[in-house]
């Protein structure tokens, strides 16, 4: 295993390869996994042909203290260009192992020839320290903004809606369309919204008779044509087909797609769902702009709202929006009354002299990329 020492705290720790199993043992346990960082996503590109390396900082006990799945993105004049998407996975409590791992990880990434390496980390900005941007740049790490990943994210947290019971998780989940949930409780979280919202999704139910249902894998092009109608709406190229069915593929059971039709099977809305952790994750929808004002849209939010508390997740995350009040996407979410989190920016170093340069030159992100 290719491997390099770093001595933090006076305790000598490694950075190595770690094995699949080891990787995913410490996302199961991770406070801060996500699905970019996962098992899964590893045999996803393990399957592509990609290269892609999983690495963990790890102590003379054996102990991981930070890992994370590192992946190809694209060459440059025969450089690699890698990128922790969405990671590496650690605690705000475990900066210091953090940074020497992310130091150790330029040593590594120089010997696979790459140019340069991208990190889009799964902590917020409240919760890292105020110098943690100038110790990144230390480590020559250069601040890009929000460049690769979301930056903002909008979260429903259950344990902040006032009165609300907390349910523990259930070993065998609560039907999707009719969640065993308490009336009581039901009546807590509606009323939680925002008044306008409730009336579109008692409108969508009784006066227009929208019904929803899950979408099996063969039935995605339904979800498709409706994201692509958001997308001309919106000005933005949503995700192909093949991505969806992918995380259906390795991720099972722990993604739900959904679909809201009128009383002919018309589909007006639908949206697509992981399940990992404590959350449940909306990580894309549309709706088909004829059929705005029935309120299809909020009735495939409130269903998997629903489904979420009953089969006892912490949170339900709405996933990227702008703080923006005159933004439509915003508006919706942050209709549902959750809070706006940032998450720190992402950072890119140079791993060659070519890279140096192309690092030197690249701007600070306001909007993101995709890459």
């Amino acid at each position: 295993m290719d491997f390099r020492y770093a001595i933090i705290n006076g305790e000598m720790k490694k950075i190595r390869e770690l094995t699949p199993d080891e990787f995913k043992a410490f996302c199961d346990l991770a406070e801060s996994k996500n699905y970019m960082q996962s098992i899964e996503m590893y045999q996803r590109y393990l399957d592509e042909g990609r290269e892609q390396y999983l690495l963990g900082l790890v102590d003379d006990n054996g102990v991981i203290t930070v890992a994370g799945l590192a992946h190809i993105i694209y060459s440059r004049f025969g450089k690699k260009v890698f990128s922790f998407s969405r990671g590496p996975i650690t605690g705000t409590d475990n900066i210091k192992d953090l940074l020497k791992f992310l130091s150790e990880c330029k040593k590594f990434f120089k010997t696979k020839h790459g140019m340069t390496l991208q990190v889009t980390l799964n902590l917020m900005a409240s919760e890292v320290p105020d110098n943690f941007v100038k110790e990144m740049q230390k480590l020559g790490y250069k601040r890009l903004g929000e460049y690769e990943q979301v930056k903002w994210v909008y979260v429903l947290d259950f344990s902040q809606v006032e009165n609300l019971p907390v349910v523990k998780p259930r070993a065998k989940r609560t039907d999707l369309i009719k969640p065993e949930i308490d009336p009581e409780a039901e009546q807590i979280l509606f009323r939680h919204l925002r008044t306008s919202h409730r009336r579109y999704i008692r409108y969508a139910e009784e006066r227009y008779g929208i019904k929803v249902r899950e979408l099996k894998v063969s039935e995605y092009k339904v979800l498709q044509d409706l994201l692509e109608e958001s997308g001309k709406a919106h000005g933005f190229a949503p995700r192909n087909q093949k991505f969806f069915e992918q995380l259906a593929k390795y991720f099972g059971d722990n993604i739900v797609a959904i679909v809201a039709e009128l009383p002919d099977k018309t589909p007006v809305a639908a949206a697509f769902f992981i399940l990992l952790g404590n959350e449940v994750i909306y990580l894309s929808g549309g709706f088909d702009r004829e059929y705005k004002k029935m309120g299809a849209p909020h009735l495939v939010q409130w269903t998997m709202i629903k489904y979420a508390y009953a089969n006892g997740y912490k949170q339900y995350n709405f996933w990227g929006t702008k703080p923006n009040l005159n933004d439509g996407v915003f508006q919706f979410k942050e209709g549902f009354h959750g809070e706006m989190r940032e998450f720190v920016d992402a950072f890119i170093t140079g791993l060659s002299p070519l890279g140096a340069v192309y690092t030197k030159k690249i701007h600070y992100a306001k909007v993101r990329r995709d890459l």
